[in-house]
């Protein structure tokens, strides 16, 4: 019999069959396993792999970084260098009737189709830091034609830029198309060809201010083969300051001067109707033989919450040259735009005041996550004035937009406009009504 006072022997001996279970080598194995695992974790953890007992630094941390903005973005570790692809695709439908002075219907000069308006495609980045290049091409008439190409480098809040590049001229022309409520731009402005240029700029900027200039010689697609480059010296000055109660105001102003090293050319503006599409440009200006051209404009912009307002006003002036006969004096041409909008949904818009530019619009609930998108809804009063004593046109519009963004890459626009146009006697001469909707893809 075993007594009482055996009982702890027994216990003992329990204790000692659980130990040598412990101690079994397959167990002792798969401990060692876990205490390796564990170290590799922490070795991936500090960005160090050990391959034969010797350390390799930073293996992981070294690695690019691939992201998707919504294209792809590949980024060197140390963020000093980035690639990232960007392009866009907008396709237009257009419907313009064209009438007489006195109402009636020239059908002969309708349009009603569907057009590729933009095509395009291009890269960006970054290099050692300071340095940033872009380039983006468009497929135009099955022809190839450079839109961006240049290098800029910024030290501090300086930004020196050299290459084909935008001019520094009016926050119409340097809104890009997705971030436009309207299909087009002010006629007045669109007339005067401030296209991209081979140049130098710098603009140096602060929290919410700027100043910017350059000079720039002919577009690198141009197919002047004068001896005479189209040369144009460009300035930009703005104030965007913002307020606690949430108002955000916009000035500012640029102009540009243009010459063919001083020698006269014939010259004249002249812009197609609220729809990039046709031949048919009704306002224009008479052709004047003239030695240069300059512009001044102003801008004003004030956003709060969803709504917005904005209006610019600027002059063109030429010099005449001396082989000119119809007229002795230099023409003075003229035109702006008042627009108000609005998001429904909520969305606002709003100018950074480092460039005097808007930022993208937010979309906080994007269609294709569970959203609805955010809508715009724009109204804009359009004049331009290209008359000269008893030469050319003068034209006003009301225009009419909504904007749906449904996501940061996709949006469909739809704009009416409803143009008179007169000749410099004030007799209307032609009526234009355009129905234009807009199918964008932009990453």
């Amino acid at each position: 019999m075993v007594g009482i006072g055996d009982q702890p022997l027994l216990a003992q001996e329990t204790e000692t069959k659980l130990d040598d279970q412990f101690d079994m080598p397959d167990v002792r194995v798969l401990q060692k396993q876990i205490d390796d695992l564990k170290a590799r974790v922490d070795q991936l953890n500090n960005g160090t792999v050990f391959v034969g007992g010797n350390p390799i630094k930073d293996t992981i941390n070294n690695s690019p970084l691939l992201t998707w903005n919504p294209g792809p973005i590949l980024t060197s570790a140390d963020k000093k260098f980035s690639f990232r692809m960007s392009g866009r695709i907008t396709y237009d439908y257009a419907s313009v009737s064209f009438k007489d002075e006195n109402g009636i219907t020239r059908p002969n000069e309708k349009i009603n189709g569907v057009g590729l308006r933009h095509l395009e495609t291009g890269f960006r980045g970054k290099m050692f830091g300071d340095f940033n290049y872009r380039v983006a091409v468009k497929f135009v008439d099955n022809e190839v034609d450079v839109k961006l190409a240049y290098v800029d480098y910024n030290f501090g809040n300086t930004q020196i830029v050299l290459g084909q590049t935008r001019t520094y001229n009016t926050l119409d022309k340097l809104t890009p198309p997705h971030n436009h409520a309207f299909a087009e731009r002010a006629s007045f402005i669109n007339s005067l060809r401030i296209n991209p240029r081979v140049g130098v700029g710098i603009s140096h900027h602060g929290d919410n201010w700027s100043v910017s200039g350059g000079y720039f010689f002919e577009n690198a697609n141009s197919t002047n083969n004068s001896i005479d480059d189209n040369n144009m010296a460009s300035a930009r000055i703005t104030y965007s300051p913002k307020f606690e109660n949430g108002i955000g105001l916009h000035f500012g102003g640029s102009t540009f001067y243009r010459n063919e090293n001083g020698n006269a050319f014939d010259h004249k503006y002249s812009t197609r109707p609220f729809a990039k599409q046709g031949d048919l440009k009704p306002l224009s200006s008479q052709i004047f033989n003239i030695t240069s051209e300059t512009f001044y404009n102003g801008e004003f912009a004030a956003t709060y919450k969803s709504f917005g307002f904005q209006s610019e006003y600027g002059v063109i002036k030429n010099k005449l040259g001396n082989g000119e006969i119809l007229t002795a004096h230099s023409p003075s041409y003229e035109g702006g735009y008042v627009e108000v909008s609005f998001f429904p949904t909520g969305a606002q818009r709003t100018i950074d005041g480092k460039d005097g530019r808007y930022d993208k619009v937010k979309i906080d609930n994007p269609v294709g996550a569970g959203g609805m998108g955010e809508v715009r809804l724009a109204a804009r009063y359009d004049v331009a004035d290209f008359t000269h004593e008893t030469f050319g046109r003068k034209q006003k519009s009301i225009i009419f937009g909504a904007d749906w963004y449904l996501n940061a890459v996709m949006k469909i626009q739809g704009n009416y406009a409803h143009s008179i146009i007169k000749n410099s006697i004030n007799i209307k001469t032609d009526v234009v009504d355009t129905f234009n909707m807009r199918f964008m893809f932009n990453f």
